[in-house]
């Protein structure tokens, strides 16, 4: 691909939704290097779709030396062009930002996650031993596509195991939980997102997560002892006339008013400690 001067307005960086956030801070010592000495690689950049308003290029790889460019006020940058589409686009960036040994745990899962999303969207037949058509996934010794984890696995250095690990760890997080993620520490913290993943309830597991970072918590710190069912006198937080009811409940009955109680969720059975009920 030649390399040329292009200029920065024409190119769609897609920053939001690269899988490798920017790091402004490496972004700024990129940019003194390039006050000093100048641009050393080219960004990649794809043809934009051609419609009116849209831009002409949109990034492939180096978005932190578009950055970089954008920091140190220059207005063009050096550019090699593809002809890749988005979806081969997509495949590229991930698959570079997978061979980088500084990502993390979170940005891994998501980008081997994504990666076979689309891996599948070019090779739908791969399960059935398809032949690939459009986007050609080199191997050794064969032809055939091979199926997402076992492209996958090769490429990284990996095994299977750990490729569908990854994939179910993201799965297990809400688009709001990543959000919120990127960027901290929890982010490469496997166990803490293991845990956070085993969070079932959606609104739980985001309110958890945003509790901890504003407490400089982790949240499995914030995992609190099951509040217990007190003794008989605190039936009267029910209100008098309900606590009345309960209390001229003999055991058996009140086992059995706890134990709908634990189906409807509304309590766990190990908050129940009351003498004789449980």
């Amino acid at each position: 691909m030649n390399v040329k001067k292009l200029k920065l307005a024409d190119i769609d960086p897609r920053i939001e939704a690269r899988i490798r956030p920017i790091n402004e801070g490496y972004a700024e010592i990129l940019a003194a290097s390039f006050k000093e000495r100048g641009q050393d690689t080219a960004i990649e950049v794809r043809y934009g779709s051609g419609e009116e308003d849209a831009p002409k290029y949109i990034l492939v790889a180096g978005g932190h030396r578009f950055r970089a460019a954008e920091l140190a006020e220059w207005t063009e940058i050096n550019a090699s062009i593809s002809k890749l589409n988005a979806d081969e686009a997509r495949i590229k960036e991930i698959d570079e930002n997978l061979l980088r040994q500084e990502l993390d745990v979170l940005s891994r899962a998501r980008s081997l996650y994504e990666r076979k999303e689309v891996y599948l969207k070019l090779n739908p037949t791969t399960g059935h031993g398809g032949r690939r058509k459009k986007y050609q996934v080199p191997t050794i010794g064969t032809c055939s596509t091979p199926r997402f984890s076992v492209d996958a696995a090769s490429r990284i250095g990996v095994s299977e195991s750990t490729i569908h690990a990854y994939i179910a760890l993201y799965r297990s997080l809400q688009p709001e939980t990543v959000k919120a993620i990127q960027g901290t520490t929890l982010a490469d913290d496997r166990a803490e997102l293991l845990y956070i993943g085993k969070i079932e309830s959606p609104i739980e597991q985001v309110s958890i997560v945003k509790k901890a970072l504003e407490a400089g918590k982790k949240p499995s710190e914030l995992a609190a002892s099951p509040t217990p069912i007190p003794t008989e006198a605190m039936w009267l937080k029910l209100g008098k006339k309900e606590a009345a009811r309960v209390l001229r409940l003999d055991l058996p009955a009140r086992r059995v008013l706890l134990d709908e109680l634990v189906k409807a969720k509304i309590i766990t059975r190990e908050q129940i400690v009351m003498e004789g009920a449980a």
